[in-house]
């Protein structure tokens, strides 16, 4: 028989590492966060700045992730207040930084110039400078790893189970993030009466893009500039990867058929010279309002996972980074102050969010409900009138409205109905859609006021829900009558 005597120093020792995995296993984390995209490594940055401890987890592998879309946009003001490090153009992660664009009329007939300052990315190497950044600042990456489910005592989120190539892990944490994209895994996943709505994102919920990165066989015929805008099809060319190369992009809600179908439409009506299709990409983005609340007992969702967008451009990105300062602030001070981070705690997030941009996104989704019934001539009327764009004083190019929202002057205000009046008299503007426009902007004008009357405790929530909803169930379906095709924007 064989037998081992254990010394007093080999029991210790052993003592001592059980010891020592007990606590690595239960060790806690401040910040967890689902999802290494734009939104997900924001967050994470500026919480680990400011002095605590993240994991971001990632489906993905970490030279995968971003490959979905290759170029994307970013707000240049918007880049600049979230405190990023410059973008340089001769670098890598940066193609080109614009300060204007050009939309043209639905007829062709006009372009119009607008001060648009935009920072045009390549994402996936934007994402790997990120992930430099984020651990030279002590951020844990972990890549290639799934996650789970919520870890819960006494029915509140206390971490997540996540597993990695078969190996399963759990974490702890006062804060469990998603920032998972648009299928929002942890957001959907929360028990129904959490305090987070859990709805998934349905074919109505969404614009589905096709891009085509296309180059012009005979560029010195007259073509499109890059960041050109044809918004009766919600299609733009925007600037790609070489000399001559362009992205057609066209976004539509419905279905990727939609989108195909109002770019075949846009291809019929306008005389293009010959380009070749060099690749092609699809994705959507939310479009649709977010959750009437954010954050749960140590819960918040951020990004798609939260539908976060820019109603007008379908653009996300900057939109997050702005509620992710917000959310950083309140975020670091309780964890601060130590203890169970509960939904109290966190309701500033949605506080300071809903009150400004929130509302202000809010009101111009229901604004796109009047402004998309326009048919191609009533477009390139707004369009010629200045109705869409501020046109500024004297030469200045117009621009839309920086903090996301049209702020009229009375003066303004009496242009803007005038020019109402002289399209209905000249018959450039029918009557059924300018009554829609006016409902849809009183209306979002209600609900703007609505929003930013945002419950300042959780005890009030429930009845500001319900007449947000009574608000919502107002807004009407606008439908876009294509040659080819009829698309409702629900």
């Amino acid at each position: 028989m064989y037998s081992k005597k254990f010394n007093n120093s080999s029991i210790l020792n052993l003592i001592f590492i059980i010891i020592i995995c007990e606590i690595h296993l239960t060790e806690n984390i401040d910040v967890i966060i689902i999802g290494a995209g734009t939104a997900g490594t924001y967050l994470g940055w500026i919480l680990a700045k400011n002095g605590h401890s993240v994991k971001i987890i990632e489906k993905d592998k970490r030279e995968n992730v971003g490959n979905r879309l290759d170029v994307i946009h970013f707000e240049s003001d918007r880049v600049k207040k979230a405190g990023l490090p410059p973008f340089d153009p001769n670098k890598q992660d940066c193609i080109e930084i614009r300060d204007t664009s050009t939309v043209v009329t639905p007829d062709f007939e006009t372009e119009i110039k607008t001060r648009v300052y935009q920072t045009i990315v390549r994402l996936t190497p934007f994402l790997n400078k990120m992930y430099d950044i984020l651990e030279s600042d002590s951020v844990q990456l972990e890549f290639s790893t799934k996650y789970e489910n919520l870890i819960f005592k006494d029915s509140r989120i206390i971490g997540v189970k996540v597993s990695n190539n078969g190996e399963k892990k759990e974490y702890m944490a006062n804060l469990v993030v998603d920032a998972s994209g648009t299928n929002a895994v942890v957001r959907t996943s929360l028990p129904e009466d959490y305090g987070v709505e859990t709805f998934t994102l349905g074919p109505n919920d969404v614009m589905y893009v096709l891009l085509q990165y296309i180059k012009w066989k005979n560029p010195e015929i007259p073509h499109p500039e890059t960041d050109t805008g044809y918004n009766y099809w919600l299609l733009w060319f925007g600037p790609s990867l070489g000399e001559n190369q362009a992205i057609l992009g066209v976004g539509q809600p419905g279905s990727y058929e939609n989108a195909r179908l109002a770019r075949e439409d846009f291809l019929s009506e306008i005389n293009l010279p010959p380009y070749e299709i060099l690749k092609e990409e699809k994705g959507f983005t939310p479009y649709r309002r977010p959750p009437y609340s954010l954050v749960a007992d140590a819960f918040l969702c951020i990004g798609d996972a939260a539908a976060i967008t820019y109603p007008f451009s379908g653009h996300g990105v900057t939109a997050t980074w702005m509620l992710c300062k917000i959310a950083a602030k309140v975020i670091s001070f309780e964890l601060k102050k130590g203890g169970y981070l509960t939904k109290e705690r966190l309701w500033d997030i949605n506080v300071n969010y809903f009150r400004d941009q929130g509302a202000k996104f809010a009101a111009l989704l229901t604004q796109l409900s009047g402004i998309l019934n326009f048919n191609k001539k009533e477009w390139s009327y707004f369009l010629k009138s200045g109705l869409i764009y501020k046109t500024g004083d004297d030469d200045e190019l117009p621009e839309p409205n920086q903090e996301f929202e049209e702020d009229m002057s009375i003066k303004e205000m009496i242009g803007f109905i005038s020019k109402i009046i002289g399209g209905l008299i000249k018959r450039k503007l029918s009557l059924t859609n300018v009554k829609k426009l006016l409902k849809a902007n009183s209306l979002a004008n209600d609900i703007k006021n609505h929003y930013e009357r945002f419950p300042m405790s959780s005890d009030e929530f429930q009845p500001w829900v319900n007449e947000a909803k009574k608000l919502w169930q107002k807004k009407k379906t606008a439908i876009k009558k294509l040659n080819n095709v009829e698309i409702e924007y629900k």
